[in-house]
């Protein structure tokens, strides 16, 4: 998020992360009287809509994978 300064080069998550903070909502506002939690609110549908297909390819992945980070989590566990 530091170092991509251009925006056709952001991870999902960091695309998602500027749907649902609406820092132009501060902005407008004036940022000392605005809590995070306002910030945060979105009522648009099409932002959740983002949000969980964004959230399918995990859902599908990780059951079938989660064999594998247990099996690295046991081993980095083990002393000796």
């Amino acid at each position: 998020m530091l170092y991509i300064n251009d925006n056709h080069k952001f991870p999902l998550q960091i695309y998602l992360r500027t749907v649902v903070i609406k820092p132009d909502l501060a902005l407008s506002q004036g940022a000392g009287d605005i809590s995070m939690l306002q910030m945060l609110v979105s009522t648009d549908g099409a932002d959740a809509a983002k949000i969980f297909s964004a959230m399918i390819p995990i859902f599908i992945v990780y059951p079938f994978a989660q064999k594998h980070f247990v099996k690295g989590i046991v081993l980095g566990s083990v002393k000796g």
